[in-house]
């Protein structure tokens, strides 16, 4: 397992509630590291990590929900394929709605390959001493917008997102490990995060793939968090559009 080698002590910047929370996914177990020594969800494990302050790894015995299979630490049976449990909740119609949804999640992107993820390790960035697979935030929407303006700062890309009602830990936790792609989530939208009372309804969940992890966090470092546009209210904000605008416009002319 690779030491932590990047600065990511910009993240100590926000100033959250909830430290950022480094996740690695591993075959073999975690030397020097305390096992979670209780039985929880998969999406619970990020609130254990609040709670403690201090990291931690999990196996597949400590996972009772739909994690271990999101995590190919075991196969996705047929009762998930045909959506029974979905039905039952009066989450969905019928079974074949939620089985549909699961093919399609898994057209998105991957499954983990059974066997190659067997472990998963936790640590709250002020004790993190690896390089994350995945930083995960959890944060007010004026914060996560600063992070997201980030990740489209130096390359225009556009953000997106891939949620669904339930299996919501696989779109937040395994996704973007796999695809590279951030993702994120309002709290309040997850069947079992709002039946397991994880967190408060509004927060956003980002997660920040090892793939986009430097130029997100070098782009924090470069660009300014507070544009002076969200300072001067409704009608400064117009007179600065129109005066850019403007400016704009002469210089295009004089280009031409």
């Amino acid at each position: 397992m690779r030491p932590l080698q990047t600065d990511l002590s910009i993240y100590k910047k926000f100033n959250l509630e909830r430290p950022p929370v480094g996740i690695k996914y591993l075959m073999h177990k975690p030397e020097g590291y305390e096992r979670v020594g209780k039985s929880l969800a998969f999406c619970e494990m990020l609130k254990e990590v609040h709670q403690r302050g201090k990291p931690f790894y999990f196996a597949r015995e400590d996972e009772n929900c739909a994690g271990a299979g999101a995590l190919g630490m075991e196969e996705i049976g047929a009762m998930a394929y045909a959506g029974l449990l979905g039905e039952k909740f009066k989450i969905f119609q019928e079974g074949h709605a939620n089985g549909q949804m699961v093919y399609n999640l898994f057209q998105k992107s991957p499954k983990p390959v059974k066997g190659v993820i067997n472990y998963a390790l936790y640590a709250p960035l002020d004790k993190l001493t690896f390089e994350p697979d995945l930083l995960v935030l959890v944060m007010p929407p004026r914060k996560a917008e600063i992070v997201l303006r980030a990740l489209t700062y130096a390359t225009g890309e556009v953000w997106e997102t891939i949620n669904t009602i339930v299996f919501d830990c696989f779109s937040l936790f395994v996704y973007p490990y796999l695809t590279g792609k951030v993702n994120y989530t309002t709290t309040g939208l997850s069947f079992g995060m709002i039946a397991k009372e994880l967190y408060p309804e509004g927060l956003i969940i980002v997660s920040i793939p090892y793939q986009k992890l430097p130029a997100i966090t070098q782009n924090l470092n470069e660009m300014e968090w507070t544009l002076e546009a969200y300072t001067l209210g409704r009608e400064g904000f117009l007179e600065m559009e129109r005066r850019i605008i403007r400016s704009a416009g002469e210089e295009s002319k004089k280009s031409s």
